[in-house]
């Protein structure tokens, strides 16, 4: 996955969690990236979400490694970073959510029951990716390049 894929909607990772909700506090299920993720960019994000039911909503928990291709900034040649996160976010029913000031459309389970972590991952990625990102730590940045028809 390239960074400005990224930048872009993110993949949508739906999932129906109206049986969890059904299911006493504390009941919980897994599922892998390759479950929840469209094919274009399943090869590049592994890892498993736990979702949880809580007293408020659905907590999800999880590892994920991920490989973004992204630009040296000395040298401006593109390279594979592998990135591994963790990801804790809980997402409140509608019934149960925060005052309208304090909402946030990323973390509310719609009235169909739907969850997506779509947005999350892509946050979390986003969040660990480097700053000044070295495609190794000696990289010697841009060459010279040397004068034409120097006499």
């Amino acid at each position: 996955m390239k960074v400005e894929e990224l930048k872009r909607e993110f993949s949508k990772g739906l999932i129906d969690v109206a049986q969890l909700l059904r299911k006493p506090i504390a009941s919980s299920y897994d599922y892998y990236t390759d479950e929840i993720l469209d094919e274009q960019i399943r090869d590049s994000i592994q890892g498993k979400v736990t979702l949880t039911h809580t007293k408020r909503g659905i907590l999800v928990q999880g590892r994920l490694n991920v490989e973004v291709e992204i630009i040296c900034s000395r040298c401006l040649n593109a390279f594979l970073y592998p990135a591994a996160f963790n990801i804790e976010e809980e997402f409140l029913c509608t019934s149960n959510s925060l005052p309208s000031s304090e909402e946030r459309d990323d973390v509310i389970i719609s009235s169909d029951n739907a969850l997506d972590l779509g947005e999350i991952i892509r946050q979390n990625i986003s969040l660990n990716l480097p700053m000044k990102p070295l495609c190794r730590p000696d990289c010697a940045g841009i060459k010279e390049i040397s004068s034409y028809g120097s006499t």
